[in-house]
């Protein structure tokens, strides 16, 4: 029960308004005199309740002198604060962006919010024209597949060092011989980004991914460029290992390479904007 309550002050019910609601959705439809004798809650504070909920959309009242009440459907209910916090967060979001201005400051944030790193994760391939390299581990990349798959779609090229088996149509993938070590070794979520040379995230959180132990995002393109150089040769290193049994080695190795997004075999925005801007 405590675990309810909470979990509907979390989206705006006080205390008293989670005990009435979940009063009547697991009761007959009562009079607020009867709820607050049953939930041991004064009259006057449960008709103040009462009201409040109706407002909200969680209860319903018996148009009479009775004035009998009756929650609404859980799901209904929650289907109905969904849609009204999806309006009010688009009619925000338009008012906010008059605000906003575009600024390239080159400098490097810490987040704190595992939200925000998957958030920006996704904003981050939503905006990528070219290629984006990542490095995850399992959980934490589960969590962005679809932002992925929706950049593969556009066209964007893909390079992900995951650490355990995955499938994601149209991405070059590699799975390091280690990978279920360093998962045993880490014991957390990593979840590393960088798009087009240009930008990059690196964050840690903990495993359930309920907290982040160290993350940071930039634009700096000279340390984006550097980490887009770093990623891409670790993914071709891992993928040499893995082809290092096989009777035609070498020329393995050298399809390998050749497919190896380079700065000087490739169109990198991050390394164009460096040097030819």
């Amino acid at each position: 029960m405590n675990e309810l309550i909470n979990k509907l002050n979390e989206i705006g019910f006080n205390n008293l308004e989670a005990e009435v609601y979940l009063y009547l959705l697991s009761n007959r439809p009562a009079t607020a005199y009867k709820i607050g004798k049953q939930i041991n809650k004064p009259t006057a504070n449960v008709y103040k309740a009462i009201d409040a909920l109706s407002i909200k959309g969680a209860v319903i009242v018996e148009d009479n002198k009775n004035k009998i009440c009756k929650a609404v459907d859980a799901e209904e209910f929650l289907n109905l604060f969904e849609r009204n916090i999806i309006e009010k967060t688009k009619s925000t979001k338009q008012l906010l962006k008059k605000l906003s201005i575009d600024t390239e400051d080159q400098n490097s944030y810490s987040i704190d919010s595992v939200l925000l790193v998957f958030e920006r994760f996704r904003t981050m391939m939503d905006k990528c024209t070219k290629i984006a390299v990542i490095d995850a581990f399992p959980k934490a990349l589960e969590n962005v597949i679809g932002s992925i798959e929706n950049a593969i779609d556009r066209g964007v090229d893909i390079y992900i060092e995951a650490y355990s088996p995955v499938s994601i149509k149209g991405a070059n993938i590699v799975v390091p011989e280690i990978g279920k070590k360093a998962l045993e070794y880490w014991k957390s979520q990593q979840l590393n980004l960088v798009i087009d040379g240009n930008e990059h995230l690196i964050a840690l959180m903990d495993n359930p991914l309920n907290k982040v132990i160290q993350a940071t995002w930039s634009n700096n393109t000279y340390m984006s460029c550097i980490l887009h150089a770093g990623r891409m040769h670790e993914f071709s290193i891992m993928k040499i290992l893995q082809a290092r049994e096989k009777p035609e080695f070498e020329n393995e190795v050298k399809k390998i390479l050749d497919k190896q997004k380079y700065f000087f075999n490739s169109t990198i925005p991050g390394f164009e904007k460096l040097f030819y801007k």
